[in-house]
Order: structure tokens, then sequence, then C-alpha cells
């Protein structure tokens, strides 16, 4: 399960973390306020194509972070069982600089 996106740098984003409980979490808001560069970057951090242009006006750089909590039955385990996953914790990051 996702449990925290931190995102820095990207688009309008200066830097926030989001913590998302059990069950169903729900982004709303007005127009302009963010919620599609929270989707974007969501994407950008599970392997979507990145743009240069997701980066914010005057960074050199953006990263994106993602932490999954990992029960022990869960089937993503068995995907990365080549892997160490200590406590029960997968973070996938992405970073992107302006230098390329």
């Amino acid at each position: 399960m996702l449990s925290h996106l931190t995102i820095r740098n990207v688009a309008i984003i200066d830097e926030v973390m989001i913590r998302f409980g059990e069950g169903l979490n729900i982004l709303s808001g007005e127009t302009g306020t963010g919620k599609s560069i929270i989707i974007d970057s969501m994407n950008l951090v599970l392997g979507e194509r990145a743009d240069r242009e997701l980066i914010r006006a005057g960074a050199d750089s953006a990263r994106v972070e993602a932490l999954f909590e990992l029960p022990e039955d869960s089937p993503v385990r068995e995907m990365l069982r080549d892997l160490s996953v200590e406590d029960d914790v997968l973070i996938l990051s992405r970073e992107l600089s302006s230098s390329g």
C-alpha cells in the first residue's frame, strides 16, 4: 500500500509530503491546485517517461519518492524476492536533473 509520497521541485510544488491512509483516498480541490501534478509525480516515480519541463522554474532538479508498506503476505514481495525488503517497506525514488 502506498503510504507516503514526497514531491520536491515538480512544476509549481516546492516541497510536499502526502500521507495516505488505509482504504479510499481522494484528491479533491479547485482547478489549478495541483491535483494533476500529484498524479504526474506518482506516474514519474513508477517509471513513466520523464520530461525535464516538470522541473520547477529556478530549480536544478526535481525528486519524487514513494513509500510503500509491504505486509508479509504481499504478492509484491514474491516479485522482489531477490532484493532485500527491510521493515516491510519499499521506497521508490526518481530524480530529474535539468542538465539531463
